[in-house]
């Protein structure tokens, strides 16, 4: 209905629309208690995880920290061992000069042992010749003595001392032996 130009409800749609709203409001009056309930229940679940997830953080937080540490000891270590293997690298080349020198060496000690191994053969060469010497040598051993004896009686030669006898025995010798 109109009044006026202005449209105007009956009452009984309106008690009608009235009533209809007072029922919506009673269902939702009985619903909301429980689904109160159940966004209460979903906060503290909320809140649960919110919590787990914290905890869960927090070690993470304390493994990366852990991490970090490593990472840091691993970056000393590193340094270290670049160190290490400059001083092996230098070492290296001294121990390379020292096998150059110890190859210069050994050359030289086998030049030496050549020369020796030489000489050896000579001397091998030359002993036959010596013991013939010394064979010819030992009939005049007696000979040498007997002139050195006569020598020590010309005028003016020293008392000579026998050959068996040793030195400190020889003195006494001289000091018995009337001048």
């Amino acid at each position: 209905m109109r009044v006026l130009g202005i449209p105007v409800e009956s009452a009984q749609s309106l008690i009608g629309g009235a009533l209809a709203d007072l029922a919506a409001i009673a269902r939702l009056a009985r619903i909301a208690p429980a689904q109160l309930e159940r966004i209460l229940e979903l906060g503290e679940e909320m809140a649960s995880i919110g919590q787990d997830v914290l905890e869960i953080a927090e070690r993470l937080d304390g493994r990366a920290d852990a991490a970090l540490a490593l990472g840091q000891r691993l970056d000393e270590r590193a340094a270290e061992l670049l160190e290490l293997g400059r001083r092996m690298e230098r070492l290296g080349k001294r121990v390379d000069k020292r096998g150059a020198e110890f190859v210069e060496a050994g050359e030289e000690i086998v030049a030496s042992a050549g020369r020796l191994a030489e000489t050896g053969s000579e001397l091998i060469a030359v002993l036959p010749a010596l013991e013939r010497a010394m064979e010819m040598a030992s009939p005049l051993e007696g000979a040498i003595d007997r002139f050195g004896r006569l020598v020590d009686r010309l005028p003016g030669g020293a008392p000579r001392r026998p050959a068996a006898q040793p030195q400190g025995a020889a003195e006494e010798a001289e000091v018995e032996q009337p001048g």
